[in-house]
């Protein structure tokens, strides 16, 4: 008899649901809960909610993420019935594309702060993201208070900080005009931009990015994502950004010239973790989630360039994100800082 429930689960008093639909399309590789062991193929997507951080005017930043449960496979769900956030008013700013994480340490096998949800100052309710991978249906709901007043340690959901961390790391800047009025945190900046062009011709999209740490001042990372996109899309990227001392990666190999991390066998990029280690400093092709480290002196200080190009008709986002995690111990993916986001809107056309 077919089986429908809901299960919660909680970690570092962060909230998440999941909930059981169409049974007969499940079986053990999918467990019915986001943080049971991953199975290598046939897996899905797991929506997390991260936590929230009050905003200078009142309002709240709801931090949201995933976590594709699969050992290699990109999981891509469109926008729509199967991927979709309420009250509608905040749907279509999530991701369609899932791909497979690996951060060292605490960070894990989770995306974190892939996008974020603003909501009043008097937000009572309940943000729920929604998302179903082959039949299977996970949701998570965003929140600021916790649903078990009264008992100690319930009161609020998690909240993030926004102070300097254990070192005074802060979430970068980030910035599409070289004077512009910088924007830092989840919900990011949208380049005002809307760039067109056709299928194999690159767009080249330049931002400025910055250090705000309650400390020496040091260098950040840009990474790049497809967002969002038409299913089965590939996007590929090329760095202009110019070489950084002592950018190598910290490892002891290096690929070959013109090798990427998403040119290697699913199997060994999912031993060394999809984070840029071994990657050449400097101008050139750069895989899906590969860090590249921005100058922070010398006439390019700050100035980050890539090339985008898209080998399928239609409209797509691509995600920077922009982290300070090189720059002091108190910075990485599982200390929820510090990072902020930018995204570009490219229209594609045959």
């Amino acid at each position: 008899m077919p089986r429908r429930g809901i299960f919660v689960v909680g970690a570092l008093a962060l909230l998440s649901a999941v909930q059981a639909t169409d049974a007969d399309a499940q079986d053990w590789t999918r467990r019915e809960y986001p943080e049971a062991p991953p199975n290598s193929r046939g897996n899905f997507v797991a929506p997390y909610f991260d936590g929230y951080y009050k905003n200078a005017d009142g309002t709240y930043t709801l931090s949201f993420g995933f976590m594709n449960r699969n050992d290699s496979d990109l999981i891509e769900i469109p926008l729509g019935e199967n991927n979709f956030i309420e009250p509608a008013q905040y749907d279509g700013v999530q991701p369609t594309s899932f791909p497979v994480v690996n951060y060292s340490g605490f960070g894990g096998p989770r995306e974190r702060g892939a996008f974020g949800v603003v909501v009043p100052a008097d937000f009572t309710g309940d943000v729920w993201w929604t998302v179903t991978t082959d039949g299977y249906t996970t949701k998570v709901p965003g929140r600021l208070q916790g649903r078990f007043q009264g008992l100690i340690g319930f009161e609020s959901a998690y909240e993030l900080s926004t102070t300097p961390q254990a070192e005074g790391s802060l979430r970068p800047m980030i910035r599409f005009t070289e004077n512009g009025e910088g924007v830092w945190g989840l919900p990011g900046l949208w380049d005002p931009q809307v760039y067109t062009t056709k299928v194999g011709q690159p767009v080249e999209v330049t931002f400025w990015a910055q250090d705000r740490g309650d400390r020496e001042l040091g260098q950040v990372n840009m990474t790049l994502w497809k967002h969002q996109g038409p299913v089965g899309s590939k996007v590929t990227f090329e760095s202009l950004v110019e070489a950084v001392a002592g950018a190598g990666g910290g490892q002891s190999f290096q690929l070959p010239d013109g090798v990427t991390l998403d040119d290697l066998p699913p199997e060994i990029r999912a031993r060394i973790g999809r984070q840029g280690r071994g990657r050449r400093p400097g101008p050139g092709p750069v895989g899906e989630t590969e860090p590249i480290r921005i100058p922070d002196s010398g006439p390019n200080a700050g100035k980050g360039v890539f090339r985008a190009s898209f080998d399928t008709p239609g409209e797509y986002v691509v995600r920077i994100r922009i982290d300070s995690f090189n720059a002091a111990g108190d910075s990485q993916m599982g200390n929820q800082c510090c990072w902020s986001n930018g995204y570009v809107r490219v229209n594609v056309t045959q």
